[in-house]
C-alpha cells in the first residue's frame, strides 16, 4: 500500500540521519564541513549587505513562531479544500518534527560553527538543523497533500524553499553543512510519515462514507 511504502522510506531516511549524526565527529566529515562552511559563509565586513539581509529573511521565515504561522495558513488551505484530516497531519508533523530535532540536538551535542562571526542569533546546539528540518517536513508534506494533478510543480517549489532555508543557515555561519543535510533527512522522513498518516485517515474516512448505514 502507498502509505506503507512511505513509512519504509521514512525509516530509511531516519537511519541515514543517525549514521550521519554519528559520523560528524570523524576526521573526513569534520574536514569537509570546515571547507564547505569556510567557502559558503558570508562575512559581515566583506559580504553584500543586501545578500546578508536576504538570507537573514529566509532564515527568519523558517524559524521561531513565524514557522507556525506558515503551517497554520497551510492547514487552513487544506481545510478549504475539504482535506481537514490532512491539515491535522500537517500540523502534527510540524510540531513533532520540531520536538524531535530538539531532542536530537541534545543527543548529538554538536557545537555550532565558529569559523566566522554568526549573522543570526542562536541559543541551541547544532545537529540537526531545526530550520532545515522544519522546511523539509512542512513544504514537502504540503506539496504531497495538495489535491491537484500538477503536484510535480508543487514539489519543485517545496524543494526550492527547503534548499534555500537550509543554505541560509550555512550562509549565516550558524550551521555546518552536515547539520543541514541531517535536517533535510529528518524533515523528509517526517513528511513521508505525515503523508502516510494523511493517506490512511483520508482513505479510511472515504471508505466509511461509502458504507451503508446500519439499522
Amino acid at each position: 500500500m502507498p502509505h506503507q511504502r512511505s513509512i519504509l522510506f521514512a525509516l530509511g531516511m531516519g537511519a541515514m540521519l543517525l549514521v550521519l549524526g554519528g559520523a560528524t565527529d570523524q576526521g573526513g566529515v569534520i574536514w569537509l564541513d570546515h571547507w564547505l562552511e569556510s567557502a559558503g559563509a558570508l562575512r559581515a565586513e566583506q559580504g553584500s549587505d543586501a545578500a546578508i539581509a536576504f538570507w537573514q529573511w529566509i532564515s527568519w521565515s523558517g524559524g521561531g513562531i513565524q514557522r507556525y504561522y506558515i503551517v497554520t495558513a497551510m492547514v487552513v488551505i487544506l481545510g478549504a479544500w475539504h482535506h481537514w484530516r490532512s491539515g491535522v497531519a500537517l500540523a502534527l508533523t510540524a510540531i513533532l518534527s520540531n520536538i524531535t530535532s530538539g531532542v536530537l540536538k541534545d543527543v548529538f551535542a554538536r557545537s555550532r560553527p565558529d569559523i566566522v562571526p554568526h549573522l543570526d542569533f542562536v541559543n541551541s546546539l547544532s545537529f540537526p538543523s531545526g530550520h532545515a528540518t522544519n522546511a523539509a517536513a512542512v513544504y514537502f508534506l504540503f506539496a504531497m497533500l495538495v489535491p491537484t494533478a500538477r503536484r510535480g510543480w508543487w514539489l519543485v517549489g517545496a524543494a526550492t524553499l527547503t534548499i534555500a532555508t537550509g543554505w541560509s543557515r550555512i550562509a549565516l555561519g550558524v550551521h555546518w553543512p552536515t547539520d543541514v543535510v541531517g535536517g533535510w533527512l529528518l524533515g523528509s522522513a517526517f513528511a513521508l510519515a505525515g503523508y502516510a498518516a494523511a493517506q490512511y485517515f483520508e482513505g479510511k474516512a472515504h471508505w466509511q462514507a461509502g458504507q451503508p448505514e446500519s439499522s
